[in-house]
């Protein structure tokens, strides 16, 4: 704790920027900070976001008196944070399991990475928690989300202009934010009916456009929430449906289909229009974009680009598609895993090292480097059982509760937060059921996020 008032304020104002910082940067996730001003590959991915976590949290808790009483659990919490340890540590008696084409070290290593992994993450959860506690704040976030998403938007444009023709200045600005060799980059090009089709898949500073798409799926329904008041919140509001459209990431429209249906659910349960205050005129405008967006494509592409996005959800069903395949096989092997040890599963994060021994011939060739297991879900059952499952699941009917309630109670403003969080967390999540890289840290700010916004009646909420 700061401990002389007269520095409070100035720690308080750089702690708002820091964590500023890290709204913007949430989406740098391609950009190895240590690899570029040292030019050492310590393999640990260290991305702007990361880096800004320490500072920016260790502000908020020194300069703010309140700060460390709302990251302090109550007893549900505590006891669900107790399970999830639990289930964790019990993985790791699989390790003494672990077949002999496995070296010990190795296995073990990966397992202490993963743990390490999850606490850099928990701080993510954290920095909400200790740091939303007013309505100003929050106004702040949303002001943030759209000045990050609007620099992804035009960093997406120039992607689209250089599409198969890069010139050199942006050739080395791609080299900037491709440079975390932890992140891979990929997916430029729209695969569709059995060949490329020479349109852009626009991925942003993410590097992956499933990547992009849900960072979007987190940002705007908060701009959804600004927009009613704000010009540049309207405006990167309309450029995140236009790249979440552009990614071309079919798991991103799906999940961002089942995000809107959460928050309009939750708007009703708020009893507020589901326009959220926006005027008859605004709503007019987004119909007009709409419309323009769409007479653009049909006269820049010709009339069938309008049927690309139907072509492309159609293409989730074609048992041929390797897209699809690379995801089939990587889950057939996460269930065969899960079967070896249904408990406790074979360990916290030791799915790639089990997967060329369960896996088809065939899908040998389906996955990059590391496998991974393409579902968060079946990846937690795999790694750490039933067990870590039932945990799991646990933690997301309580929140559900949790947010189905809030989005009922306190003033307009505070509910209409609820429904922005809670769209925005099952956006995320539903999202999670086609790719399990867990460690992008927007997917841990919105669950801070939406702990904040959900907080109970005797907990700070708008001071």
């Amino acid at each position: 704790m700061i401990p002389t008032s007269p520095l409070r304020p100035a720690a308080n104002a750089v702690a708002g920027f820091l964590v500023a910082a890290v709204v913007v940067t949430l989406p740098w996730i391609g950009m190895g900070v240590v690899r570029l001003l040292a030019g050492v590959d310590t393999g640990a991915g260290f991305q702007p976001a990361y880096l800004l976590l320490v500072p920016a949290l260790a502000l908020v808790l020194g300069a703010d008196a309140g700060a460390a009483g709302r990251l302090r659990p109550g007893r549900p919490a505590f006891l669900w944070l107790a399970a999830a340890v639990a289930a964790l540590a019990l993985s790791a008696l699989a390790l003494v399991r672990t077949p002999g084409m496995i070296a010990p070290g190795d296995a073990w290593m990966r397992y202490l990475k993963q743990i390490l992994q999850i606490i850099v993450m928990a701080g993510f959860v954290a920095l909400p928690l200790a740091w939303f506690a007013s309505a100003g704040r929050w106004v702040g976030l949303c002001r943030w989300l759209g000045w990050g998403l609007l620099f992804q938007a035009a960093y997406g444009a120039l992607q689209a202009l250089h599409f198969n023709h890069p010139q050199g200045w942006f050739a080395a600005l791609e080299g900037l934010f491709t440079s975390n060799p932890s992140i891979l980059s990929g997916s430029e090009e729209l695969y569709l009916g059995g060949g490329f089709v020479g349109i852009p898949r626009l991925r942003g500073t993410a590097c992956e456009p499933l990547y992009l798409g849900s960072y979007l799926l987190m940002a705007l329904p908060w701009l959804v929430l600004a927009a009613r008041r704000s010009r540049v919140a309207r405006a990167a509001l309309a450029a995140g449906v236009v790249l979440l459209a552009a990614t071309w990431s079919r798991g991103a429209w799906l999940a961002g289909g089942a995000g809107l249906g959460a928050g309009l659910l939750l708007l009703r349960r708020a009893r507020i229009d589901g326009g959220g205050g926006w005027s008859p005129k605004a709503r007019l405008l987004a119909v007009a974009g709409v419309v323009a967006v769409l007479a653009a494509v049909a006269l820049i592409l010709g009339a069938d680009a309008l049927l690309l996005p139907l072509r492309r959800l159609v293409q989730s069903l074609d048992r041929q598609d390797w897209s699809n395949l690379t995801r089939l096989y990587s889950m057939q092997a996460a269930w065969r895993a899960f079967l070896l040890s249904p408990l406790i599963g074979v360990g916290w994060g030791q799915f790639a090292f089990h997967f060329p021994a369960l896996v088809d011939p065939v899908g040998l060739q389906s996955q990059f480097a590391w496998p991974v297991v393409n579902n968060f879900p079946l990846q937690v059952l795999c790694e750490t059982g039933l067990v870590g499952l039932g945990v799991l699941l646990a933690g997301v009917v309580a929140l559900a509760r949790r947010t189905w309630r809030k989005a009922a109670r306190g003033e307009p403003e505070s509910r209409l937060r609820a429904a922005a969080a809670g769209a925005a967390a099952v956006g995320v999540g539903v999202q999670l059921l086609t790719f399990s890289q867990y460690n992008l840290p927007h997917i841990w700010l919105a669950l801070g996020l939406l702990l904040a916004a959900t907080r109970g009646e005797g907990e700070v909420d708008d001071a």
